[in-house]
């Protein structure tokens, strides 16, 4: 019963979270509370009452409880003993469970392996008897042919395909007794020659059994034969016989002299040798060649499948002579023909060739990969499970379709893959095509060489993941590709001739501009500094015929471009370098081992920075400079094009040294720090060579100009009344001036660039303000001849104006008001200077220019302005 109702309370009173021993108290003594409430005094008695009866209440629940956990507790012991005996009977089972299942294991190892030495033993005994009735019928044949008897064996040979297999076997195990006992004894001499003439005959009609089914297209007896012969043999002479008649060999192009097809197809290759001409496409025979070869391969799979028991062997053979036969004959002499032409004719036949090979390989790869891989593998499965279905590899779909079907897709997909594996697969001579046994037999007699069912059955157990897209034939084919161009690639064949050409090329391409700087410095100082800017108009053909110029001149004087000079730097011989180095850059990337890139990248850079800057554009900018020092001439502003036209060349070479060094040697970081460094180099020589010209130019421009003004004469300012042009027009050397600073800034605008422009005019404009602030304080100026200086520092102020610089136009308006002080009337001066834009200027300037009036002297207008 819950204690709670003893209280009158809620049932879980006293199980309640939230219980309160005061909020209790509180609860049982309410009554009594009111009940004191009422009187005036209080009386402890009825609370002494209620505490005690709720006492003995609470003490005889405690009692309850306590009596009814004692029981439980009971319970729960008697509970748990049962529980622990339980376990430990069920423990005692298992035991024993496991136990009995230990013996029984054991029973069971016991009867296993005694099963499998059983089932060993009978195995060898039933090797033993096949073996002893094997070298019993050997031996039966081997006494037949010693007595002249082969009735046996012309029996077997009637017995159609399974006989003539069955023969084939014999024979060569015979064959195996007569090598291995050759020092026999005197009578067995009949039995060894028989067993050599009828092994000779067999032969000889299997052979011609193929031969006459080969030309009949007789796919059957083709395949019979040539079984036949692979137990004989290995079918090495039945492979041999098939690949001699193959009509790609006997065709009439390969039956041609190699000489004249060589000749006939290298003439079709205009500018070969021309560095200005693009490389031109592959060889046409050639590539022809190639075309012949996929469709032959191709179109073949389906007849070797079909013939030979070991048809990827077949392939490897007819690749093989295909390659080393016919491909490297015609590749000789072509290649021959045209390194006897010139070193870039042979390097980009060689080169075109090596791509077109490459192509080929690739072709045949995915071939390999896609339709002759598979399907050979699925034959080799089916025999190592001893189950060849008929037509296995009579798959018009793997075969024939699948040929056709890559002809089409191949043109369609990139040619990129250079895979170099190092996969063989060997010739087996002897695999069994009927008996599986006999076949692991005679795999330890093999001759050499790893067998192709190994190769295929290691094929077979990897993975699909692995080697996707790998075939048999794919570390073959390589090997083939490497061989074609070893001779001429290998060690630093390829290297010393492409250096050496590069070199030559270059020398080609700087022809022009060495032989006109040798002329220049032959001749009389003043006509060789003219000869820099010999246009290449005027040498068109010569730089043509070297592919590092063409006649630009005139094109670039329509487009209000500057003409380029043969005698310094142009930008059509800096892209003819780049071009010629970038061709070679291709040809050595296409050509040199995968690891070597990065090293043949970096010496032919080397070649070109080199050229670039000791023989090209470092000369170039000397001999402009050196034109700049005799201050005696007029400088030639057309320098201001060299200086756009280096620019452009630098700015050509850093482009080509992004596209198409930095791919190819940033991987390795050395070499790349180092060809940043040589490249840094060039371009921070260049770039300090032109500004030493762009300031000595700009020095030699303002030094003609202080030339022109030193021509001014006293009288210039101090005209007759009727002296009308000079009020027109200014003075002379202002002209001359004017006209020469319109020529500066044409010559920039047209030659620099928005930056360069700026820095230039704006160091011109400031020399000559400075200049005309000297040269207006050393001539007296009378009343007419102050509108004439006005005239001229307008003319100045026009021309400046047209530099477009707001700096230059707000020093040439200050000058023009400083003009305006020989025109205006002696009362106007002061306030001209005081209160004007000249009130900035310092006193003693101001003062020079007052001090040139022609009445400043004699009018006190001095002393007034101090």
């Amino acid at each position: 019963m819950d204690p709670s109702r003893a209280f009158g309370l809620a049932e879980g009173y006293f199980a309640q979270l939230g219980f309160s021993a005061d909020a209790f108290i509180e609860q049982i003594s309410l009554v009594d509370l009111e009940f004191a409430k009422k009187n005036s005094m209080f009386e402890p008695k009825p609370f002494v009452r209620t505490f005690e009866r709720a006492l003995e209440k609470l003490l005889a629940s405690h009692g309850e409880l306590g009596g009814k956990i004692s029981q439980l507790e009971r319970s729960t012991k008697t509970y748990a003993d049962d529980h622990r005996k339980k376990m430990a009977r069920l423990k005692q089972t298992f035991a024993t469970v496991g136990s009995s299942f230990e013996r029984l294991e054991t029973q069971i190892s016991e009867v296993g392996s005694n099963t499998i030495r059983i089932g060993e033993q009978l195995d060898t005994v039933a090797k033993e008897k096949d073996r002893a009735e094997a070298i019993k019928e050997l031996v039966e044949f081997y006494a037949e042919l010693n007595e002249g008897n082969t009735s046996r064996l012309d029996e077997l040979l009637d017995g159609g395909s399974e006989g003539m297999i069955k023969v084939a076997h014999t024979l060569r195990r015979l064959n195996t007794i007569v090598v291995d006992n050759q020092y026999s004894a005197p009578t067995d001499t009949l039995a060894k020659r028989q067993i050599e003439i009828y092994s000779e005959n067999f032969e000889k009609t299997m052979l011609e059994n193929f031969e006459a089914a080969y030309r009949e297209n007789d796919i059957h007896n083709m395949s019979i034969a040539a079984r036949t012969l692979d137990a004989f043999n290995g079918g090495v002479s039945v492979v041999k016989a098939y690949i001699n008649q193959h009509p790609f060999f006997l065709s009439s192009m390969i039956s041609q002299s190699q000489d004249s097809i060589a000749e006939a197809s290298y003439q079709s290759m205009e500018g070969i040798s021309d560095i200005s001409h693009l490389p031109p496409a592959a060889d046409r025979w050639l590539a022809q060649l190639y075309a012949d070869t996929r469709d032959v391969m191709f179109k073949d799979w389906a007849v070797i499948s079909k013939v030979f028991p070991r048809p990827i062997d077949v392939m490897q053979q007819l690749l093989k002579r295909v390659f080393e036969q016919t491909i490297q004959s015609y590749l000789e002499t072509l290649l021959g023909r045209a390194e006897r032409q010139s070193k870039l004719a042979f390097l980009r036949v060689l080169s075109s060739s090596h791509i077109e090979t490459r192509k080929l390989v690739e072709d045949l790869q995915r071939f390999d990969a896609e339709t002759v891989t598979p399907a050979v593998t699925i034959l080799e499965s089916a025999r190592r499970s001893g189950n060849v279905p008929q037509g296995l590899l009579d798959m018009p779909s793997s075969a024939q379709t699948s040929s056709a079907q890559f002809s089409r897709s191949r043109a369609k997909q990139a040619m990129s893959r250079r895979g170099r594996d190092a996969e063989q697969s060997a010739i087996d001579d002897d695999d069994d095509l009927d008996d599986e046994a006999a076949a692991r037999d005679r795999l330890g007699e093999a001759k050499s060489g790893v067998s192709s069912a190994v190769a295929i059955a290691a094929l077979i157990g990897r993975s699909e993941g692995d080697n996707a897209g790998v075939g048999l034939l794919h570390g073959f084919l390589n090997r083939c590709c490497d061989d074609l161009f070893e001779s001429y690639v290998a060690g630093s064949n390829y290297m010393r001739a492409e250096q050496a050409h590069l070199k030559e090329a270059f020398r080609q391409t700087l022809a022009p501009f060495a032989r006109a700087r040798a002329e220049r410095h032959s001749s009389s100082r003043g006509n060789a500094l003219l000869g820099i800017f010999t246009s290449v108009t005027g040498g068109a053909s010569t730089a043509t015929s070297a592919g590092g110029a063409s006649n630009v001149g005139n094109a670039s004087a329509a487009s209000g471009q500057p003409a380029e000079f043969e005698g310094t730097v142009t930008t059509t011989t800096a892209r003819m370098l780049l071009q010629v180095h970038a061709e070679a850059i291709a040809r050595g990337v296409e050509l040199e081992n995968d690891g070597l890139v990065t090293e043949c990248v970096a010496s032919l850079t080397s070649i070109l920075l080199s050229t670039l800057g000791d023989e090209y554009m470092f000369p170039a900018l000397e001999d402009v400079l050196e034109s700049l020092q005799d201050l005696r001439q007029e400088p030639d502003l057309r320098t201001f094009g060299v200086i756009r036209v280096a620019n452009i060349a630098v700015r050509l070479v850093q482009m080509h040294f992004q596209r198409t060094i930095v791919p190819f040697v940033g991987a390795s970081s050395y070499v790349y720090r180092d060809m940043v460094a040589e490249k840094n180099q060039l371009m921070s020589r260049v770039e300090m060579s032109l500004n030493l010209i762009s300031n000595k130019l700009v020095g030699a421009c303002t030094q003609w100009i202080l030339g022109i003004l030193g021509k001014q004469r006293k009288g210039d300012f101090r005209p007759a009344d009727d002296d009308y042009t000079a009020f027109e027009m200014g003075t002379q050397p202002c002209r001359q001036c004017a006209d020469y600073l319109h020529r500066i800034e044409r010559a920039c605008r047209q030659s620099m660039g928005v930056e360069n422009q700026e820095r230039v005019l704006t160091d011109v404009g400031n020399t000559l303000h400075r200049m005309l602030m000297e040269h207006l304080r050393k001539f007296v100026v009378s009343v007419a001849g102050g509108l004439v200086l006005v005239k001229d520092v307008s003319k100045y102020r026009e021309a400046i104006s047209s530099f477009g610089i707001p700096a230059l136009n707000e020093k040439f308006s200050i000058l023009q008001d400083i003009s305006n002080i020989f025109v205006v009337q002696p009362a106007a001066l002061k306030s001209l200077l005081d209160e004007g834009p000249l009130a900035r200027l310092d006193r003693a300037t101001v003062q020079g220019f007052v001090q040139m009036r022609e009445d400043g002297r004699t009018s006190g207008l001095v002393r007034q302005f101090l």
